[in-house]
């Protein structure tokens, strides 16, 4: 993710999935309704530690990466690939969409 609004996209898309609402986050993280409103519309950048919170309550992890890895798995790949390392199927949930078999 470049930017908040992709955050705030990915903490969404997370949230739906799980059907949960901006208050049982909040209650669920001790955060208020409105701070988690405000984070989950890309209003505001939460603190690392809020943004760890909330990931860990809708099932994701925080991973620092270094740049060059996280370009390689964001770039469309220039050719059908048959290898896939299992960083990509880790952070990609094994949806690289490189690799013939992938699920």
């Amino acid at each position: 993710m470049r930017s908040l609004a992709e955050f705030a996209s990915a903490l969404n898309d997370a949230k739906k999935t799980r059907k949960l609402t901006a208050n049982a986050l909040a209650q669920r993280t001790g955060l208020t309704s409105q701070a988690v409103r405000q984070i989950l519309s890309g209003e505001s950048a939460p603190r690392l530690t809020n943004a760890m919170a909330l990931a860990s309550e809708l099932g994701l992890e925080l991973v620092l990466l270094p740049k060059d890895a996280a370009q390689s798995l964001a770039a469309p790949p220039q050719a059908q690939r048959t290898v896939v390392s299992d960083v990509e199927r880790m952070v990609l949930g094994g949806k690289t969409g490189w690799a013939p078999n992938d699920a």
